[in-house]
């Protein structure tokens, strides 16, 4: 029992030695030094303290060697309710988890070197003494507009989380990440110009900076991560840097007041949740470059209602634009359709319903027709590229599916059928015909689209306008003479219409050549 209460009583008070009024722990290196606290059981430590100035060398009282400080250690000051005035030293290289509390409310914090303090190692959030919510003083001086010069070269994890007392901030140091949380609850910060070389804007970095209503990034920046912007609710608009080519998840998550956002001309990706629940935009411009839009991407985007999306896109997966003005507008009783993506099916769907999807769509949504139950037969056209996850899954009563895909196709991250993204789970596809295009049974057959239970060649060889069941150079010729007027008879003009878009052109012609070198009619 003595050896477990020594054992347990340890941790509370182990310290080295004792100088004007701190505690110290010798590190192993035996010339630096951490920080530590009295005793962290109690909630009275360093109680006798109103002022701390932290050295930044300190000698043992004990042998009179001197000490590199580098360390304010795990849980320090954490309990502390008495300090008004701290100094942190420009030695301090790491704050461990916990070295300060919200106890700390009374205090302001003094600093004498920006680039130092930039490069602290803060463990947590708890780590840096801003988590009291403290003003900031810079040699001596309150700091409300902070710049951050060239010559500075890091912006650590936690700099200034919760940094109240900033209200504008200005980076011109040519550091290459703002790093994950650096500034997140500056509750408020107004503005944020960033004018470095800055490629990487990390996650959460300005999370909950609620007054915060504009933000300028340089055109270096290419990248910016999950939850950057996350409920800064005065945020009205926001232009990303040209170099931008993902949109992560949540970046802009409950920006509540969030009404204009301008994409990029790179931009590929629109991450989960990036918008979601910012129920006043209005406004979002989609270049011809993205081509994937993440789950609940835009939902609850009361306000939006146009949206353009190039047939470049064709993975959207779901819930994307669900609770938003431009689906509340969209028809009963019919297929909603994304640009060139099937979305969902809006309203009730009929008993043994036959569903035909639109000719020239290259992409079914994510979830797009779950769980129809009176679902009896599915007609895609050749056109689909991208066949969603979960597309078709839990529609237990289909009987047929008609494929005029001359090769079959995949979600875009080609998982089998009973895969983790898998088109029909839940449906028991054995006793399911699939009809295909005649010559294309094998090619159907060899992958997993054999689960089906009975595979069924149908219909005329896709591309083929000349009608001797092949696709060659013939049927090229054929569809050049109608575009130049050579061939005028209109049922022959019909059926050089491939991709029935009511107009023979080159697209026609592009997309037959396109088969005949074995690629999907449009390629992507």
């Amino acid at each position: 029992m003595v050896m477990v209460t020594f054992v347990m009583t340890l941790p509370a008070m182990a310290y080295d030695f004792m100088a004007d009024g701190l505690a110290y722990l010798i590190n192993e290196d035996g010339k630096t030094v951490t920080v530590t606290y009295l005793d962290r059981r109690k909630s009275t430590n360093y109680d006798q303290l109103t002022e701390v100035v932290i050295p930044s060398t300190v000698v043992n009282p004990d042998n009179n060697k001197q000490y590199s400080v580098t360390t304010i250690g795990e849980s320090a000051f954490y309990s502390n309710k008495t300090i008004t005035k701290l100094t942190i030293p420009p030695s301090i290289v790491r704050m461990e988890k916990d070295a300060f509390g919200s106890s700390l409310s009374k205090c302001s914090l003094y600093i004498s070197d920006l680039a130092r303090w930039c490069a602290i190692v803060f463990e947590n959030n708890v780590a840096n003494p801003f988590y009291s919510s403290m003003p900031f003083y810079l040699n001596g001086e309150l700091v409300s507009d902070l710049v951050i010069p060239k010559g500075v070269n890091i912006i650590n994890n936690f700099a200034f989380s919760r940094c109240k007392s900033l209200k504008t901030l200005k980076i011109e140091a040519d550091v290459p990440t703002i790093s994950r949380n650096a500034f997140n609850n500056c509750s408020n910060l107004t503005s944020v110009v960033i004018t470095g070389n800055v490629t990487k804007v990390d996650s959460s970095a300005f999370q909950s900076c609620s007054k915060l209503t504009t933000v300028t990034l340089p055109e270096s920046v290419d990248t910016i991560g999950p939850s950057v912007f996350t409920s800064c609710s005065s945020l009205t608009e926001f232009v990303c840097p040209p170099n931008l080519r993902h949109i992560t998840s949540r970046a802009f998550n409950q920006c509540s007041k969030l009404q204009r956002v301008v994409l990029g001309p790179y931009i590929q990706t629109i991450g989960q949740s990036a918008f979601s629940n910012c129920k006043v935009l209005s406004e979002v411009n989609f270049p011809e470059t993205v081509r994937a839009i993440g789950s609940n991407a835009f939902y609850n985007c009361a306000a939006l209602e146009d949206i353009n999306l190039s047939i470049n896109c064709t993975d959207i997966r779901n819930n994307a634009f669900d609770k938003t003005k431009w689906l509340d507008n969209q028809p009963d009783g019919e297929v909603a359709y994304l640009g060139y993506v099937a979305y969902t099916y809006k309203g009730t769907m009929p008993e043994a319903y036959h569903l035909v999807l639109r000719d020239s769509i290259v992409g079914i949504a994510q979830y797009a027709f779950y769980n129809q139950k009176t679902l009896d037969k599915v007609t895609l056209p050749f056109t689909v590229y991208d066949l969603g996850g979960w597309s078709f899954s839990n529609c237990s009563n289909i009987k047929e599916v008609h494929c005029k895909m001359k090769e079959p196709r995949f979600t875009r991250s080609q998982y089998n059928l009973y895969g983790d993204w898998a088109v029909f789970l839940g449906v028991n596809l054995s006793g399911v015909k699939l009809y295909v295009p005649v010559g294309c049974r094998q090619a159907y057959a060899s992958t997993v689209w054999n689960y089906f239970g009975e595979i069924i060649e149908e219909g005329a060889v896709m591309g083929d306008v000349t009608g001797d069941n092949k696709v060659d150079v013939e049927d090229v010729n054929k569809v050049i003479n109608v575009i130049l007027g050579i061939i005028t008879d209109s049922e022959q003009k019909d059926i050089c219409d491939v991709n029935n878009d009511s107009k023979v052109d080159v697209e026609d012609m592009n997309g037959i050549i396109n088969l005949i070198l074995g690629l999907p009619f449009f390629n992507h």
